[in-house]
């Protein structure tokens, strides 16, 4: 099992200055006898044992060595069938004029600390392989971890950056890497996880979900939450990916998508206003480790946005009608889930559903025909 992050960040200091101990002898120092990160003299490549404290990247490492690679010679994979499952944006799209475009603001702040961080000392190496990209033409080696650290790099101007070159991985390999490396980060969001998932079953070639969930040591009702946030459009995905929403969060705005109580076009403007209140939470207090927009914040708004589209509950609505159609609402969405499973029932259970169903049916049309007429008809 991981540890904590504290730990696993001490480890990886352990595992840092060792590697500095195993620098050949003319390797450049400092006047208090520390290698100097950006010297001018050649490179020295050391072989890498264990320095990631993740046992899937330590594998793929193991007996590669450290290199000085110079920033311009890496780039991330920007293909989008290709692209690493997270939200990060390129270096010039996170600022405007020399300032962090508002909506980017928290991730900038924390980026230009993890690059003035690694201008002292960069504890864990990038993963690279042999690429070209079209994005950046200059490189000669496409990240396969380290996207972060990369970006960092590009904001606080460093030339140069620790990184461990390997074989090209398959798809599946890429996928299952990088996931390994963003699990246990805070910021990594619900919305990156189900990109995974996808990615992960494209790469497996359209394999069943249990084969995905035992790459990723997933739950299969993990899985299900994750995936309900791909009923969003691909910009709507990158909006939820911005606000660092959780799924339990947005729940009721993809429910709402899902079950058509509001249209694509107002669930557009729900995620503008989410934008606005994000951007004048940064502005008024400066960035926040929270997220700007919660829970509570998304509910209230979607209850609003389904008052105006007329699929709300009324003020005039009775509590009993209310309760009523809530729990229709709740039986409708188990049965769709249900349908699913069917074929899977055994003849006991495919007579219990018939007759349960049966019974049901003939309820709602007795129900049904006994509600007045709309209008008076």
């Amino acid at each position: 099992m991981t540890g904590k992050p504290s730990d696993r960040l001490r480890e990886m200091r352990e595992r840092a200055a060792a590697l500095k101990r195993r620098q050949p002898a003319d390797a450049p120092l400092d006047a208090d006898g520390d290698l100097l990160e950006h010297a001018e003299a050649p490179s020295a490549e050391v072989p890498l044992e264990s320095h990631f404290g993740i046992a899937a990247l330590d594998a793929v490492a193991s007996g590669r060595s450290v290199q000085r690679v110079p920033v311009g010679h890496l780039a991330p994979e920007t293909r989008p069938d290709l692209r690493q499952p997270r939200l990060m944006p390129r270096p010039e799209e996170l600022l405007a004029d020399g300032q962090p475009v508002p909506l980017y603001a928290d991730l900038v702040a924390t980026l230009l600390d993890l690059g003035r961080s690694l201008q002292q000392r960069q504890i864990q190496p990038i993963v690279a392989y042999h690429g070209i990209s079209e994005a950046y033409p200059a490189a000669r080696y496409l990240i396969l971890v380290g996207h972060r650290r990369w970006t960092a790099a590009q904001l606080v101007g460093m030339p140069e950056l620790d990184t461990i070159v390997i074989d090209p991985p398959s798809p599946a390999d890429r996928v299952r890497l990088q996931y390994a490396e963003n699990e246990d980060r805070a910021d990594f969001t619900d919305m990156e996880r189900a990109w995974a998932l996808a990615q992960m079953k494209r790469a497996l070639d359209d394999a069943p979900w249990e084969t995905v969930e035992e790459r990723f040591q997933m739950s299969r009702t993990r899985r299900q939450e994750l995936l309900r946030l791909l009923a969003f459009s691909p910009e709507q995905q990158v909006r939820v990916a911005q606000l660092r929403l959780r799924e339990t969060q947005v729940r009721p705005l993809h429910q709402a998508l899902r079950d058509k109580e509001l249209p694509a076009e107002r669930v557009d403007a729900l995620f503008g206003r989410m934008a606005e209140i994000a951007s004048s939470a940064v502005a008024s207090e400066g960035p926040s480790p929270q997220p700007a927009v919660d829970g509570p914040t998304v509910a209230r708004l979607v209850a609003k946005a389904k008052r105006d589209h007329g699929l709300g509950a009324a003020p005039a609505t009775a509590q009993w009608v209310q309760a009523v159609l809530d729990q229709l609402g709740r039986t409708r969405r188990s049965i769709k889930t249900a349908r699913r499973r069917i074929v899977t029932a055994s003849d006991v259970e495919s007579a219990q559903l018939r007759v349960a169903i049966q019974d049901l049916a003939l309820l709602l049309d007795e129900v049904r025909g006994e509600l007045p007429e709309a209008d008076g008809r």
